[in-house]
């Protein structure tokens, strides 16, 4: 018999995670054979169905009785293979299905993509192979094995020119589910794998101030015998005065060292304290991280998606010849799009990195334009859109996100405008004080703010239920604007509009913002001229020198700054092998990720000659514009020019 008060304790995670899942699937597999009962009747596939639904339990009992990686085998491979079957199976008995049968089974097993990295650990490399392979085997073959059996698309008598379209977009969904788990299930044992080495580090901290502890208290009893020990020699020798003040001596030595040792010991306490409550903070800050990357996943990609649909489902409308080409180019941007929010999805979730605490000087304009691509042409054809950001064309955060919160807020204002005005956007930005406001007003449903303002940014909250939604944008907007260290406020009313205002701070430090530094270089940002620099500190190595130049690299891929000032004064001679290097691995992939400009301090010095001449020759080949100067400050100048 089931122990329902085991399901959830025995084995790993993932076990656990199957259980639950297994029992979810029982239940679905069996209220979809119902809901098929109640429309059509009972058909030759309702017993296949309803078995499927007692196989997901058997896979409960399974891992109960110890079976943990035959039951996880099993829950991923029935969701593939039953429906595959039973699919087929009900084509041959039932020649009067419709076309919806050679549609409504591939659904299933694009959902089954998303189960091996779920409940599977990393290492068990063959079972998710298993896996995968048997869901991308019943997608990639599924036309022709029907075709095989006599009971193809075309030959029951279908005529949509556009069918085997959908084989390509199911390939495409299925890569992007697998990369998009897998990345998440890497992220998550990434995250995992840092909590287990942080809280090795505070168990060592604890022993050490357990130590510590210990050593301080022999020291007082050390003391405290002494001390006995001096007013032992007070009573014995009351009338010799030389010994007491050798024993006050003593004494106040003694002390000395007491209070000595225990500032020594606040401080360390103090120190460790301080490194706890940092990891402390990392940790709290990976898991927020994986969250935002979760509901980006499943609202941020949600208009690239409708509009692939869209347009495969007029795939599916007999186009005319002449329509095809164009509608496929519509597929194919909105894929491109697609791709793009997935990219500044990677790019979020890597936001604790060094670098990404970098400060961009973001154009608003050109934020905007991209929040509206991920919208769709379609949706922004009927809406008034009236933006001014002249008083405060620029912003500092990271830019993703700034996308990001323009998207949510502008398709919050299209799906829910009022049916009884056109709506209208507007848009505006202006600073005050160490901050740059940005306001978003529309005069759609708005929501009552007096009545829900504590509300309106908590997860799935949502005021208008008439129209499809989660309620997660808004939460997201708030989210991210945390991250970015700033603030949203929202007034409207009902049936009046709503308005948001987006507060980010103005950093003071935007001028160098550090992302490496050892001994031998420092490279830092400055977001008012969009350039990097590095500075050189000592006469480099060869390891050093590469190792800096693969951080900065690291810079122009992520932020395709046009502007680099090196100041090579105090790097030392380089050495041919590294020059040929620089100009293979650095300077060309510099340049074809933005790189128009280098100003370089120092670099007429007779040591550097031969360097000197191999970039003049080099950078002109690539398209940069190399200049040389004597101090910093001057080429600082002169990037100033472009800004």
């Amino acid at each position: 018999m089931i122990r329902f008060d085991r399901l959830f304790s025995i084995g790993s995670g993932e076990v656990r995670t199957t259980n639950l899942l297994s029992l979810v699937f029982a239940g679905l597999t069996a209220l979809l054979d119902f809901i098929l009962i109640v429309l059509f009747g009972w058909g030759n596939t309702t017993p296949f169905i309803f078995l499927l639904s007692l196989l997901f339990l058997l896979v409960v009992v399974l891992n109960q009785v110890g079976y943990y990686g035959t039951g996880r085998l099993l829950f991923c491979l029935l969701p593939v293979w039953f429906p595959f079957f039973i699919s087929i199976y009900g084509k041959i008995e039932n020649p009067n299905l419709s076309y919806i049968a050679y549609f409504d089974v591939r659904y299933i097993l694009l959902t089954t993509a998303i189960a091996p990295p779920l409940i599977f650990d990393t290492q068990e490399r063959w079972k998710i192979s298993i896996c995968l392979a048997s869901t991308f085997f019943c997608l990639f073959f599924f036309d022709p094995i029907n075709n095989w059996l006599g009971i193809g698309f075309y030959q029951r008598g279908f005529e949509a020119t556009s069918y085997y379209y959908i084989n390509y977009i199911v390939f495409i969904s299925f890569i992007a589910l697998v990369s998009g788990a897998f990345i998440l299930k890497w992220r998550y044992v990434r995250a995992h794998d840092e909590m287990l080495k942080s809280l090795d580090e505070n168990e060592k901290i604890n022993i050490d101030l357990k130590e510590k502890n210990r050593e301080l208290q022999n020291l007082t009893n050390e003391t405290e015998a002494q001390n006995e020990e001096i007013l032992q020699q007070q009573e014995e020798m009351m009338t010799n005065q030389e010994m007491l003040a050798t024993a006050n001596q003593l004494i106040s030595e003694q002390k000395h060292k007491l209070e000595q040792y225990n500032s020594e010991l606040e401080k360390l306490v103090e120190e460790k304290s301080g490194d706890l409550a940092k990891t402390n903070n990392e940790l709290v800050q990976t898991n927020s991280e994986l969250r935002q990357f979760s509901f980006n996943v499943s609202h941020n990609l949600r208009g690239p998606v409708a509009r692939i649909l869209g347009l495969t489902n007029l795939l599916n409308d007999k186009l005319k010849p002449e329509e095809l080409p164009q509608a496929i180019s519509y597929i194919q941007t909105a894929a491109s799009d697609l791709d793009a929010v997935l990219k500044d999805l990677s790019t979020i979730i890597d936001i604790r990195n060094e670098l990404y605490r970098v400060r961009e000087k973001i154009n608003l304009d050109d934020s905007l334009v991209q929040a509206l691509k991920m919208i769709g042409s379609d949706a922004i054809t009927k809406v008034k859109l009236h933006t001014d950001f002249s008083k405060a064309q620029h912003i500092f955060g990271i830019r993703p996100m700034v996308q990001s919160i323009l998207y949510n807020l502008i398709s919050n204002a299209i799906k829910y405008q009022s049916p009884d005005r056109e709506l209208v956007i507007t848009g505006k930005s202006w600073t005050h004080h160490d901050q740059a406001i940005v306001e978003i007003r529309d005069n759609g449903l708005g929501i009552d703010v007096s009545r829900f303002k504590d509300d309106i940014f908590k997860l799935y909250k949502r005021f208008h239920t008439h129209v499809a939604g989660k309620g997660m944008g808004l939460y997201l907007v708030r989210s991210q604007m945390q991250i970015m260290n700033g603030r949203v406020e929202v007034d409207g009313a009902v049936n009046e509009g709503t308005t948001f205002r987006l507060y980010f701070p103005i950093p003071t430090d935007a001028d160098k913002q550090i992302f490496f530094e050892n001994e031998s270089a420092q490279l830092y940002y400055d977001a008012f001229i969009n350039t990097t620099f590095i500075i050189w500190k000592k006469n480099v190595t060869s390891s050093e020198y590469r190792e800096a130049f693969d951080s900065m690299m690291n810079s122009l891929r992520k932020y395709n700054t046009p502007g680099w000032i090196a100041d090579l004064r105090q790097q030392g001679t380089i050495p041919p092998d590294d020059q040929a290097w620089f100009v293979k691995n650095v300077l060309s992939v510099a340049a074809s990720n933005g790189l128009k400009r280098i100003g370089a301090v120092g670099f007429h010095d007779p040591v550097r000659k031969d360097y000197y001449e191999r970039m003049v020759e080099k950078t002109k080949e690539f398209g940069i514009e190399l200049r040389v100067f004597t101090e910093i400050q001057p080429a600082i100048l002169w990037m100033k020019n472009f800004d």
